[in-house]
């Protein structure tokens, strides 16, 4: 009888533990800008010497659990300028759940990808289902103001983790002000990977 406790227990305490675990979620999180120089032959014949490509990840998430998963990419030439045609956004409404894996002060939340695609804003008509993207979000105990996001491509390729921090109600201002969707109050950092399509 002890295990049938046990198990009445999980089914009870599970979806309030759940809700519990995406409250404290609830908000906007964004990574720093992560930039790419590119500097290799063929990419300065297409892009000019001095180019690099940038990432900014953005997720933003409901205390239900549902959220928006919105992964920036552009490329900017010598003098910082944006090249429109070059820039990409990849967007998954997803579902976070409970903690499926836990070590030590990181804890793996179930995520199920309902729906992705990848799309061209100079292009309206570019917009392609990306079936078969994977989300993985994960929490740490001992700072609960950043969360990892790592995606995996359905081609494998541009695959990336990638840590967000809570944006705060300044930071959010500081960026609707800018106009362009480029996060200039994050600082920019070395890229730990980034394969382009």
């Amino acid at each position: 009888m002890p295990a049938f406790g046990v198990l009445l227990a999980i089914l009870i305490l599970g979806p309030s533990t759940a809700a519990a675990n995406t409250a404290t979620l609830t908000g906007t999180w964004r990574s720093a800008v992560d930039e790419t120089p590119l500097s290799s032959p063929f990419e300065e014949s297409v892009w000019g010497k001095n180019a690099k490509s940038t990432r900014v990840v953005e997720m933003a998430i409901k205390s239900t659990g549902e959220a928006t998963l919105t992964v920036t990419r552009k490329v900017l030439d010598a003098r910082g300028r944006e090249i429109r045609a070059a820039t990409s956004i990849e967007r998954a409404e997803v579902s976070i759940g409970p903690v499926q894996h836990m070590i030590d002060v990181r804890s793996d939340l179930v995520v199920t990808v309902k729906n992705a695609e990848r799309r061209y804003p100079d292009d309206p008509a570019a917009t392609w289902q990306l079936d078969g993207l994977r989300v993985t979000v994960s929490t740490f105990s001992d700072d609960p103001s950043r969360i990892e996001v790592r995606v995996d491509t359905p081609e494998g390729r541009g695959s990336f983790w990638e840590t967000l921090r809570r944006v705060t109600r300044g930071a959010s201002t500081r960026l609707s002000l800018q106009g362009d969707g480029s996060d200039r109050s994050a600082p920019a950092k070395p890229a730990r990977r980034l394969q382009r399509r």
